[in-house]
Parts: structure tokens; sequence; C-alpha cells
């Protein structure tokens, strides 16, 4: 499901990680569009919040 062409469970931890949402905003289109992609075949919160981690440079 998504939200203004966003899926919902990267809106949601978007909305609870300022860190995760400030190194998106400083991407190129390309990489957003690759984590956008990412995160709607993600399968799990564990498997979206580990790519949400890994903007904050956290590679779990």
């Amino acid at each position: 499901m998504d939200i203004n062409g966003f899926p919902i469970g990267f809106t949601m931890g978007m909305a609870v990680r300022h860190d995760a949402l400030e190194a998106y905003s400083k991407l190129s289109e390309a990489e957003k569009e690759r984590i956008i992609n990412e995160c709607r075949d993600a399968k799990s919160k564990a498997e979206m919040d580990r790519i949400i981690d890994r903007l904050c440079g956290k590679w779990i």
C-alpha cells in the first residue's frame, strides 16, 4: 500500500527517524527511486527497518 507514492512502512519509518529523512533528502532521484522500489519489495517490518537503518549508515 502506498501513500502519495511512498510505501506505508517507509512513510511510517521516516516519520520517526529524522536522521533517515535527512539522509533520504540528500539522495539523487535515481537513488531515491531505488530505495522506494526496495521498500515496495520488503516483506516484513524488520526488512523495512533494515532499509531505513541503511539510509542512516547503519549497515546491520
